[in-house]
């Protein structure tokens, strides 16, 4: 084929001229059509929506580049590329995929500061993505464009000696890396750190579409800029020099090369008189058209560029300042100048072979890396980090010593980051435990009685999970983790989240169906599927959506309360989401938070949510705690933060006004022990009784503390208090407490405490005799549904006061006005009707279940507020919606009316009381409170 610009013959098929370098298609210089990155917009997202499209920076022949936000990694900026190809026959398609792919295990290895770190890749349908870090700053085509005068040689060059580091390693890759278009607007000067970057490694060119001289770019390069062998593909590393040559060449004379002939340079001091002869001389043999007269490595090119800032400028360049030596030792400054050195045939340099690993997935919760915390920035990229803040350049004579020193220095600085490290993990745990037990005083009966720290630092957006001292999984998932793994579908569970981790959304939803199959009850999830529609409908039609993290124990012996609260949010989620209940078709999205078997490790679950909250700003609030003694530890932590936290069941009468960020849909313990001592007066006929408290658990301590004030002031007598350690700790003790209180002759035992330890109580209980219909009365927390069948005999003894029960619509002859809670819940939970009526968890909902959902209700009734009001979505905003859930705005629970007073505690909040009969049934005693909105004072 001859070209039509200087008649140089060419082979057939190749698209640009071997001897003047302009393309052989004269059409091609006028450009085409445009290609586009299709549906890409601003506001779009990828990946199930961890990355928001900002905007498209550029498309090209094979690629687009766009500039995204990382939801995932604190909000970070990143660039997104994605494979665009022109071709249509299928084997040239499935070729460009081929060589993109290649092309990312081969960038993901490399680890050069100056170089954007590849963080992920994914394919979404036929579409191919590659994620790399955002270089924050101004190319150098768009500097020369901007002041359109030469570059200070002395600046210039500072730039090219680190470019030049970057092509030094680069070519002892092996085999060798061969960028290919280097030129002006492939360099970015960072905004902090002011070094020149190297990025576009031949995928997408963000230049594109500026003009259509420079829509000719491809693996040929850029004309102008790259040398003649590249256009008959015989590239190597010499490659890139001629054309980092040719760039400098542009900044130093304000010539640029694409507008004037090809492969001519004028030496630069004929364009720019006040540049130094040694620069013209460097240039002079770094554009020399045969390869091998030219500098025949970048250590050698590089050595010059230094020897010129050095000697006339004072400064060295920044000679293995990144890489630590691994360049190359750096020769003395009276050594012969490598100019003048023989050229030698291309010889790469030899390193072991190295072979590209697969990408892993960029989920910064299985971060386990022994460092302290790392900033935002930092902390999102795995085990990268950014380049540390260099001084400023001293001179060759003074970095030799460092160069030397390098290995003993990066040992030193490895020794005192890990001891660094213990220090600050030890404090994610040690701070709450201080916290919460001044002067040596015991953790948690219950769970283990110390807290060994352990150095983990925490997901850096929140999301992920961290090895508890008692080997427990805490902390927040989206699905990438799963808590609830014990019971039926807990494998395939397991495996969705792996799938989910690895990008494969389509095997993860099969997956989390799968354990449906096993039990139609699971929350967990129903919440990641239903997650993933919201996600979903977010990138393929911009759908807006919020964030509530569901705070509780998805482990640990009190698992089934976790299960509960998950089943009652669940039905919330999906009933607003399936009727777009929310302002502006606004989705909602949960994530699932599990502080496990320790009250301690709600503080440490807390700093989650607070990283969650500045990375995602769609997170609004929290629904939990359900037992007070977590939600008092984790309560100044999010306050701090000016996170919302609405409690399901926390009835501690130290959380009244402990944060005018804390809320309940429950009453606090004061009022339920009130009823209860007048029910144990008035039904039971009592006039004596024994208390059963743990004194350091805050809801077993203030519930046992009203109902003895009620108690004795109404005339009675409490005549023993035994004292138990909540959990299994203390379950050993409790026969012989038990034996104890019976001695006393009481006409009650009133058990301050939870279900998990009252069942073996009622496993020792008399069947015959004084004591074998002895009533045992307590709180809310003895209304569960896990109790062991040991305890079963026992159960008849029971009374409690609760915040909920299935039946009290039906009882109040209610039922035309019962809440459509009742029927999704069953459909949700039952959806092939294989459970009978009647049972808990699937056809009826447990009181935790019901608590839950009115949490959840009434934080989204809140949220309305919000965007209704344009007021803006955020915590503090929501914080400010929820204050107003009162008076004419009060929401109608499942449980009755929710109506914050000042306090953020409900007013005249309905509670009821339940016996179990003799056949282990449970029944309403009565309710008490304001049960119906707006039809009683609030």
């Amino acid at each position: 084929m001859e070209c039509p610009y200087c008649n140089a013959e060419n082979r057939d098929g190749v698209r640009f001229c071997n001897n003047c370098g302009k393309p052989l298609d004269p059409a091609a210089a006028r450009g085409g059509a445009t290609v586009t990155s299709r549906s890409l917009t601003p506001g779009s997202r990828l990946q199930g929506g961890r990355y928001v499209i900002k905007k498209i920076l550029g498309e090209g022949g094979m690629g687009a580049a766009l500039l995204a936000t990382d939801l995932r990694l604190d909000g970070k900026s990143v660039v997104i590329k994605e494979l665009i190809s022109d071709n249509t026959d299928p084997a040239k398609l499935q070729e460009d995929v081929r060589n993109f792919k290649r092309e990312v295990a081969t960038l993901a290895h490399l680890d050069h500061p100056l170089i954007p770190n590849v963080t992920d890749h994914f394919q979404e349908g036929p579409r191919y993505f590659m994620v790399q870090e955002y270089v924050e700053g101004e190319n150098l085509e768009e500097r020369m464009d901007r002041v359109n005068q030469p570059m200070k040689e002395r600046e210039a060059l500072g730039y090219a000696s680190e470019v030049l580091d970057i092509l030094d390693y680069l070519s002892q890759e092996t085999p060798p890396i061969v960028h290919r278009d280097i030129k002006p607007a492939n360099i970015i000067i960072g905004t902090k750190d002011k070094r020149a970057h190297l990025v576009d490694f031949g995928i997408a060119r963000a230049d594109e579409t500026r003009n259509a001289q420079r829509k000719q770019t491809s693996a040929l390069g850029t004309p102008g800029y790259a040398p003649p062998e590249q256009y008959q593909g015989n590239a190597d590393p010499r490659s890139d020099l001629y054309a980092l040559a040719a760039t400098l060449h542009h900044v130093l004379t304000n010539r640029d090369p694409r507008n004037h002939p090809p492969f001519t340079y004028p030496p630069v001091r004929t364009l720019n008189p006040q540049l130094s002869p040694e620069i013209e001389k460097v240039l002079t043999r770094a554009l020399i058209n045969d390869i091998n007269q030219r500098y025949q490595s970048a250590a050698a090119m590089r050595k010059d560029i230094d020897d010129i800032l050095f000697k006339r400028f004072g400064v060295s360049g920044n000679v293995s300042s990144y890489t630590l030596g691994t360049s190359g030792p750096m020769s003395a400054l009276g050594g012969a100048s490598a100019a003048n050195a023989p050229a030698a045939p291309y010889q790469p340099a030899r390193n072991q072979p190295y072979i590209p690993p697969p990408i892993p997935y960029q989920a910064p919760q299985r971060q386990q890396q022994p460092v302290p915390p790392p900033s935002p920035r930092q902390g999102a990229q795995g085990s990268r980090q950014n380049p540390p803040s260099y001084p400023p350049p001293v001179s060759v004579a003074a970095r030799q010593p460092q160069q030397q020193q390098g290995n003993s220095y990066v040992l030193r600085s490895l020794l005192l980051l890990i001891l660094v490290a213990a220090i600050i993990g030890g404090i994610f745990f040690a701070i709450p435990y201080f916290r919460a037990h001044p002067l040596g005083q015991s953790t948690n009966p219950g769970a283990t009685p110390t807290i060994n720290t352990t150095a983990t630092a925490l997901p850096a957006t929140g999301i992920g999970t961290i090895k508890a001292p008692d080997g427990e999984s805490i902390g927040i998932s989206d699905g990438t983790v799963a808590f609830a793994t014990g019971g039926p579908g807990g494998s395939a569970k397991m495996q969705a989240a792996d799938k989910l981790k690895a990008g494969d959304t389509v095997s993860a939803q099969s997956l989390w169906h799968s354990a449906l199959t096993s039990d139609s009850g699971d929350a967990e999830s129903l919440i990641y599927l239903e997650d993933q529609h919201v996600m979903n409908a977010h990138v393929t039609s911009n759908t807006p959506y919020v964030t509530i993290v569901v705070a509780t124990m998805m482990t640990g012996d009190n698992a089934s309360v976790g299960h509960d609260n998950l089943q009652g949010a669940y039905i919330a989620q999906k009933e607003f989401n399936d009727s777009s209940q929310l302002a502006g078709g606004t989705l909602v999205r949960l994530l699932v938070a599990n502080s496990g078997n320790d009250k301690l490790y709600a503080d440490t679950v807390a700093q989650q949510i607070v990283l969650l909250a500045k990375a995602d700003p769609t997170f609004v609030g929290v629904m939990g705690w359900p037992f007070s003694s977590r939600a008092e530890v984790a309560i100044n932590t999010l306050a701090k933060a000016h996170i919302p936290m609405v409690s399901q069941t926390a009835s501690d009468d130290a959380l009244t006004g402990a944060s005018p960020y804390f809320f309940r849909v429950a009453p606090p313990n004061k009022r339920q022990a009130v009823l209860g001592a007048k029910y144990a007066e008035q039904s039971l006929h009592a006039k004596t009784a024994v208390a059963f408290v743990d004194p350091s658990d805050p809801y077993s301590q203030s519930l046992e503390q009203y109902f003895a004030q009620q108690f004795t002031a109404d005339g009675n007598k409490i005549l023993a208090t035994e004292q138990y350690t909540v959990g299994q700790k203390g379950h050993a003790a409790l026969p012989q407490l038990l034996q104890n209180a019976e001695s006393k002759k009481p006409d009650i035992i009133y058990f301050s405490g939870y279900a998990a330890d009252i069942g073996v109580l009622l496993s020792n209980l008399p069947t015959s005799g004084q004591f074998a219909t002895l009533p045992i009365l307590g709180g809310d927390a003895l209304y569960e549904l896990n109790y062991p069948s040991s305890a079963r005999a026992g159960f008849k003894h029971l009374h409690f006061t609760a915040f909920a029960y299935p039946d009290e619509w039906d009882v109040q002859n209610l039922q035309s006005q019962k809440p459509k809670f009742f029927s999704d819940y069953s459909a949700a939970y039952n959806p092939d009707n294989q459970h009978p009526g009647g049972i808990y968890g699937y056809t009826r909902p447990p009181a935790d279940a019901i608590l839950s959902y009115d949490a959840v209700l009434t934080m989204l009734k809140a949220t309305n507020v919000a965007l209704t009001t344009n007021i803006g979505l955020t915590p503090d905003n929501l914080q400010k919606a929820l204050k107003q859930i009162t008076g004419t705005n009060a929401v109608q629970g499942v449980s009755g009316q929710i109506a914050f007073g000042t306090d953020n505690d409900p007013i005249n909040k309905a509670i009821v009381v339940l016996y179990v009969d003799q056949d282990g049934h449970i029944h309403l005693n009565s309710v008490q409170g304001c049960f119906l909105v707006n039809q009683c004072k609030t």
